[in-house]
Protein backbone atom coordinates (compact mmCIF):
# COMPACT_ATOMS: atom_id res chain seq x y z
CA UNK A 1 0.00 0.00 0.00
CA UNK A 2 3.08 2.22 0.16
CA UNK A 3 3.08 2.83 -3.59
CA UNK A 4 -0.61 3.55 -3.95
CA UNK A 5 -0.02 6.51 -6.25
CA UNK A 6 2.55 4.79 -8.48
CA UNK A 7 1.21 4.38 -11.97
CA UNK A 8 2.05 1.31 -13.99
CA UNK A 9 1.45 3.21 -17.22
CA UNK A 10 4.43 5.50 -16.65
CA UNK A 11 7.51 4.75 -18.72
CA UNK A 12 10.30 3.09 -16.78
CA UNK A 13 13.16 4.99 -18.42
CA UNK A 14 14.09 8.47 -17.28
CA UNK A 15 17.33 9.83 -18.62
CA UNK A 16 17.32 12.71 -16.11
CA UNK A 17 16.82 10.54 -13.03
CA UNK A 18 20.48 10.49 -11.96
CA UNK A 19 20.80 14.26 -12.40
CA UNK A 20 17.57 14.85 -10.46
CA UNK A 21 18.66 12.67 -7.57
CA UNK A 22 22.10 14.30 -7.49
CA UNK A 23 20.61 17.81 -7.51
CA UNK A 24 18.13 16.95 -4.79
CA UNK A 25 20.83 15.42 -2.56
CA UNK A 26 23.17 18.35 -3.21
CA UNK A 27 20.41 20.84 -2.44
CA UNK A 28 19.42 19.05 0.75
CA UNK A 29 23.03 18.84 1.93
CA UNK A 30 23.78 22.46 1.13
CA UNK A 31 20.53 23.56 2.76
CA UNK A 32 21.31 21.71 5.97
CA UNK A 33 24.86 23.03 6.02
CA UNK A 34 23.63 26.56 5.37
CA UNK A 35 21.12 26.35 8.22
CA UNK A 36 23.65 24.77 10.58
CA UNK A 37 26.33 27.38 9.82
CA UNK A 38 23.81 30.22 9.43
CA UNK A 39 25.09 31.21 5.97
CA UNK A 40 22.31 32.84 3.96
CA UNK A 41 23.88 32.62 0.52
CA UNK A 42 24.47 28.87 0.94
CA UNK A 43 20.77 28.39 1.64
CA UNK A 44 19.91 30.29 -1.57
CA UNK A 45 22.29 28.08 -3.58
CA UNK A 46 20.62 25.02 -2.03
CA UNK A 47 17.22 26.36 -3.01
CA UNK A 48 18.44 26.90 -6.58
CA UNK A 49 19.71 23.30 -6.74
CA UNK A 50 16.37 21.97 -5.46
CA UNK A 51 14.45 24.06 -7.99
CA UNK A 52 16.73 22.83 -10.79
CA UNK A 53 15.91 19.25 -9.77
CA UNK A 54 12.22 20.03 -9.95
CA UNK A 55 12.68 21.71 -13.33
CA UNK A 56 14.23 18.51 -14.70
CA UNK A 57 11.04 16.66 -13.82
CA UNK A 58 8.93 19.03 -15.85
CA UNK A 59 11.45 19.02 -18.69
CA UNK A 60 11.08 15.24 -18.94
CA UNK A 61 7.28 15.46 -19.02
CA UNK A 62 7.34 18.14 -21.71
CA UNK A 63 9.60 16.14 -24.03
CA UNK A 64 7.47 13.00 -23.80
CA UNK A 65 4.43 14.68 -25.32
CA UNK A 66 1.34 12.52 -25.54
CA UNK A 67 1.06 8.76 -25.69
CA UNK A 68 -0.68 6.64 -28.32
CA UNK A 69 -4.22 7.39 -27.15
CA UNK A 70 -3.61 11.14 -27.13
CA UNK A 71 -3.86 11.43 -23.35
CA UNK A 72 -1.58 13.55 -21.23
CA UNK A 73 1.54 11.78 -19.87
CA UNK A 74 0.36 12.19 -16.28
Amino acid sequence: MLFIFASRSRPREDRYLNARVALMCLGAGLGLAGMLLDIGWLIWIALAALLAGLALRHLRARHQGTDEEGAEPF
